[in-house]
């Protein structure tokens, strides 16, 4: 029989941060190869509107706080790790929720909706396990 290690918390849930963190790279790549997204970016235009260098700052704070949870769930206190992965968690997956609603009929994002419901089911898994974070054993 093959043994099953114990893996601790805090690892599992970095491990579901970086599996969030590929999705959105594979995710943005392939949105790449859809009929004029490369012009667009190049025109500076973003499904928000205009492309500004406020615009750029608010998108690149969206991506650093997922890269970021990755130190926070290993490093922190497990109190504040907790919370911070519920609230970032269901943040995130309401954010998953609005791509899904405004991508659904497009053909050409159906890969992206794919994607999104993916990291919904993933934001989902790391809410419920910073929600049943283990307590430590009082002794007795």
């Amino acid at each position: 029989m093959l043994v099953n290690y114990n893996i601790n918390i805090r690892t599992k849930l970095a491990f579901l941060w970086a599996t969030i963190m590929s999705l959105y790279i594979y995710a943005d790549f392939f949105s790449l190869m859809t009929p004029n997204k490369i012009k667009r970016m190049m025109d500076l235009e973003t499904p928000l509107g205009p492309t500004t260098p406020t615009m750029l700052i608010g998108f690149s704070i969206l991506l650093i706080i997922p890269a970021l949870m990755l130190p926070v769930c290993i490093l922190l206190r497990p109190i504040l790790s907790k919370w911070l992965n519920i609230i970032i968690g269901f943040l995130y997956a309401a954010i998953s929720v609005l791509i899904i609603i405004s991508d659904i009929s497009s053909e050409w994002m159906s890969f992206f909706v794919i994607y999104q419901i993916i990291e919904l089911f993933i934001f989902f898994i790391i809410v419920k396990l910073a929600w049943k974070w283990p307590r430590e054993k009082l002794a007795t």
